[in-house]
């Protein structure tokens, strides 16, 4: 995250600092929507989970903190140590990219070894969306870090996809329902900035429709399991 102007809000302090405000919000989605399977999996398993995921929370909870952190410096007007610390941010979210593309073939070979069969491979649609909602506004952001209102808003988005993977270990929610928290939080900061400046901005109203796009299109392969979407996923997998 880097090289970021200094909002000027024109109204009120929830506006001015709904940035940092938004952050915290993803952290306590993490936190609770983690908390239901971070037991079974890191405590209690019946098999040692995989080094790499370990990798994968914490640079993923790291992201979520530098996001807090960059935005509460950009809200407060603090522009310079902003950039300087977004040189780092530039980093850790390629780390997130990188690990998390890692993580998501790893544990998917995990769930076909242990019995999940063809449902597991067609499931890869799932968190293989869960990252793309991440990586692709991430890289055009971090692109476009010499554009701040198209950087900041971009970030934004990438920051909100996170709660998509959060949510979907609730039981009452599981993958069908989690998108929705997911899109509450895009479209609730699309009409907060709107508030601020007056208008819908453009990454919001290209990238929150194709981010439901992408939603709904992962979905639908992971229920349905079209024989080209099978052949692509057993393909990357090495199972082909």
């Amino acid at each position: 995250m880097n090289t970021v102007a200094a909002v000027q809000p024109k109204s009120g302090l929830l506006v001015r600092y709904f940035s940092p405000i938004l952050g915290l919000a993803v952290a306590a989605i993490a936190v609770y929507g983690f908390g239901h399977t971070v037991g079974e999996v890191f405590v209690h398993y019946t098999t040692r989970p995989p080094p790499i995921l370990y990798v994968h929370v914490l640079v993923s909870s790291c992201w979520v903190i530098l996001f807090i952190v960059q935005s509460s410096l950009i809200s407060s007007g603090n522009v310079r140590t902003h950039r300087k610390v977004g040189l780092w941010g530039l980093a850790l979210g390629t780390a997130v990219c990188v690990v998390g593309l890692i993580t998501v073939f790893v544990m998917r070979q995990r769930d076909i070894d242990s019995g999940g069969g063809a449902q597991a491979i067609a499931d890869l649609s799932i968190p293989l969306y869960s990252l793309l909602s991440f990586a692709v506004p991430f890289l055009i952001a971090a692109g476009w870090r010499r554009k701040p209102e198209l950087h900041r808003r971009l970030m934004i988005l990438a920051t909100c996809s996170v709660t998509f993977a959060a949510l979907a270990r609730v039981p009452a929610l599981g993958d069908t329902w989690a998108p929705i928290g997911t899109n509450i939080l895009l479209v609730t900061a699309a009409a907060v900035d709107r508030v601020r400046t007056g208008r819908f901005h453009r990454v919001y109203l290209i990238g929150i429709p194709l981010m439901f796009l992408g939603e709904g299109l992962c979905l639908y392969l992971a229920a349905t399991s079209p024989p080209a979407w099978m052949a692509v996923a057993r393909f990357l997998l090495g199972r082909a």
